[in-house]
């Protein structure tokens, strides 16, 4: 591979590494909590913190501990209202043996503002998050991975919102609105390859119809997804997904299978896989793994469908309270019929001293077939109410 065209596609995954406010798939399993949705309002998890989770940042998570209330408890918000923000910004230095491609930058990475109303007595719900872009990009670039809008007419988005429909924290729900169809670990950092080529890079949210069944030892959901009509950012492809997770071992263990089929302009992808995540107390440690296989079939009959598989497997050691090393080992076989692939390792530490406060360094070395090793740095600091 060209240097110049290794640097663009680690400096493009890269300067925009964290998305929105996403959950930490570590915390499954391995703090008590067996579903995402007991620390978060929405169902497959990521987003507001319910007052559970908002304790136990403040009482379990955090180093130091502090008041993981809106606000550091200042304002007691009524039942019906749930308010939010996150702050990021970041520093990478990245080297990919491009003497003429940049290397080093400090930009802000998130600024935004959520909420979640409810109908008290109905079930009903609605939530959302408005915030800022955070570019280093020139903002007179298109950006063909979120349909070629300019960043400078595009500053101010909504990357989710939704009304749903849930009676009860256990059992049905169904969901419309802009969100990322529940899939995969769902890691927070979306360069990650599981993230990053099943379409669920940053801003590659869709509209979605979604339903599904909460238990305390399954949970299944099914999103029929399309573009975004509304400001046509993000995904172009549309389809249905499914996510089923069966817990079990005392809620030690959990698997999921899941399925999505893709259509986009040119080509139809068909993705399934499965997950795996299972916690051992003695070592307070968590592994787990995604593995994925593609075939994506093109409109046009004179070009040959083409294999991929797209896998994740690693571990997070939680020490002490607030600390979590991760450990990553990476693969994207880009098409089964070829060599040609792209391995990375990373090494992620996450600290959160107090209540509110999360520090992550971030170590990640990507070797692609034929080409130069790419060496990334990454530091964010990252602070929410």
């Amino acid at each position: 591979m060209d240097a110049r065209a290794l640097a663009a596609a680690v400096l493009l995954a890269v300067l925009a590494w964290a998305g929105p406010a996403r959950g930490y798939p570590q915390w499954q399993l391995s703090t008590g909590a067996a579903r995402c949705s007991q620390c978060h309002y929405a169902p497959a998890g990521g987003g507001l913190l319910t007052s559970f989770g908002r304790d136990a940042v403040g009482e379990q998570l955090s180093t130091f501990g502090g008041d993981g209330g809106f606000l550091h408890g200042a304002v007691s918000l009524p039942s019906w209202l749930a308010l939010g923000a996150d702050l990021r910004g970041a520093f990478v230095d990245q080297d990919v043996q491009d003497p003429n491609g940049p290397t080093v930058a400090v930009f802000p990475m998130q600024a935004d503002a959520s909420a979640r109303v409810v109908i008290p007595g109905t079930g009903l719900s609605a939530a959302g998050i408005i915030g800022l872009r955070g570019q280093v990009r020139n903002p007179d670039l298109l950006v063909p991975l979120q349909n070629y809008q300019p960043v400078s007419t595009s500053q101010l988005i909504s990357r989710e919102h939704y009304l749903m429909y849930q009676p009860e924290v256990l059992g049905t729900y169904v969901r419309v609105g802009r969100f990322f169809a529940p899939f995969g670990l769902r890691m927070a950092e979306h360069n990650l390859y599981i993230r990053r080529d099943l379409g669920f890079d940053e801003l590659r949210e869709t509209y979605n119809l979604s339903a599904g069944v909460i238990q305390p030892g399954w949970e299944i959901h099914v999103t029929a997804f399309a573009p975004d009509f509304v400001r046509h950012i993000g995904s172009d492809e549309s389809g249905v997904a499914v996510y089923y997770e069966l817990r079990f071992a005392s809620d030690a263990v959990a698997v999921a299978g899941q399925f999505r089929v893709a259509s986009g302009p040119g080509a139809t992808r068909f993705i399934g896989g499965g997950v795996a995540k299972g916690y051992v107390e003695k070592l307070h440690t968590l592994f787990f793994g995604e593995l994925d296989l593609v075939r994506q079939v093109f409109d046009d009959p004179l070009v040959a469908a083409r294999g991929q598989a797209v896998g994740l497997a690693g571990f997070t050691v939680l020490p002490i309270p607030g600390v979590m090393a991760t450990f990553l080992g990476e693969r994207n076989q880009l098409d089964l019929a070829f060599p040609n692939a792209w391995t990375a390792g990373d090494a992620l530490l996450n600290w959160f001293p107090y209540a509110h406060v999360e520090l992550q360094l971030v170590g990640r070395l990507q070797f692609p077939t034929g080409g130069d090793v790419a060496k990334t740095l990454f530091f964010q600091v990252h602070y929410f109410l």
